[in-house]
């Protein structure tokens, strides 16, 4: 759950404020924290208990810098970076022809376990810009979920990024051919992401803490940002603690030997784009963080509005593997995320000139049936 605080005093005016991320000591009184945050001229935002942390909002930054001076129950703290969603390479809308199946579902050999598992009832977290949940495609399996950005509003998608990889996961639109990986997967929307594909690091904490909250198995995890954040790490190890198996995108900057966070963090599992040759592709980020590859060139998917849309990117790669992970939690939900991560590293198909195999879930799901694991 995420608490909202609210100041009954009026706001300073409409002046710019400033938001700072404030990581608690163990085993201390949040309340006692949010006191002082208006004590020291700010005021609590939010309080993410399984974290551990408090979101404060100021006019002046110097106001947030006294709070910490001294102070016993902040351990350290960070300001409210900017992080944006893996910018696709490339999109256009897709013609009529669309394919009984899209070809990187056929590629993953999805279909070929369908008789064994779909991932039903799998409980997948997909924090983006929302989702279009009328969609024919993935309406079915959409379970609800969060709009971190405005907790009075739904998750709906304005951008279009969130309902796309949603399709790939779970879609099950066969008679448009838009069926994803675990076509019975079931799809949260955490919103945190707005119509232009940006967000603040405070609202992925915040998501973060409601996919613990509310006992996400797998989530997606299609963005990324190029500084390190301690607080963004705790959270992450905090929900790998659990059990949750996250997947990342490395970025689309197409550079060797470097990877987004969160995809570099070891508590994830760090995934990475191969194109219709099965190759890497030329706009993929890769370096030795990375896990698997999985298809990411020209995705055939949903789209607000009910549409369908192809695009590129390391976002659309995520997806596979997250799909193939809820087939897999299907079978054996006692999964830890390091198990996970062995069978999707040992079952890859071989990549010609990386160290790393791309997913393929039927040999997946034939090795977890066949090994002792």
């Amino acid at each position: 759950m995420i608490m909202h605080w609210y100041d009954p005093r009026p706001w300073i005016g409409r002046r710019k404020r400033v938001r700072r991320i404030f990581h608690l000591k163990e085993s201390c009184n949040p309340e006692e924290v949010c006191r002082d945050l208006y004590r020291f001229g700010g005021r609590p935002v939010r309080v993410l208990h399984h974290l551990g942390m408090v979101i404060g909002e100021f006019v002046h930054d110097a106001e947030a810098i006294g709070l910490l001076e001294g102070h016993p129950y902040v351990q350290h703290w960070e300001p409210d970076l900017r992080v944006t969603i893996t910018e696709p390479y490339a999109k256009k809308v897709s013609d009529s022809s669309t394919p009984r199946l899209p070809w990187g579902v056929r590629q993953v050999e999805a279909n070929r376990v369908w008789s064994m598992t779909r991932g039903k009832a799998v409980k997948v977290a997909v924090i983006d810009t929302g989702i279009d949940y009328d969609h024919p495609a993935v309406k079915d399996n959409y379970r609800g979920g969060v709009n971190i950005l405005s907790s009075m509003l739904s998750p709906y998608d304005y951008n279009g990024h969130g309902t796309h990889v949603a399709g790939t996961i779970a879609g099950r639109a066969v008679e448009t051919g838009l069926v994803g990986v675990a076509p019975r997967a079931y799809i949260y929307a955490v919103k945190a992401f707005n119509r232009r594909g940006t967000a603040n690091l405070s609202d992925l904490l915040s998501a973060i803490n409601w996919c613990i909250e509310n006992k996400m198995q797998v989530v997606n995890m299609s963005f990324g940002m190029e500084k390190m954040s301690e607080s963004l790490r705790w959270a992450i190890q905090k929900a790998y603690r659990r059990g949750i198996i996250m997947v990342a995108a490395v970025g689309n900057k197409g550079i060797y030997g470097k990877v987004d966070f969160p995809a570099r963090y070891p508590e994830t599992i760090a995934i990475t784009a191969t194109d219709k040759r099965g190759q890497i592709a030329s706009f993929s980020n890769y370096s030795q963080e990375v896990d698997v590859a999985a298809p990411g060139e020209m995705i055939p998917s949903s789209w607000i509005n009910g549409g369908v849309r192809e695009i590129s990117g390391t976002s659309m790669a995520v997806p596979h593997v997250v799909g193939t992970v809820a087939l897999l939690l299907y079978l054996r939900p006692d999964l830890t995320p390091e198990q996970i991560r062995r069978i999707l590293t040992a079952s890859a198909v071989p990549v010609t000139g990386l160290r790393v195999g791309r997913v393929n879930a039927y040999r997946s799901v034939q090795l977890l049936t066949h090994a002792r694991i």
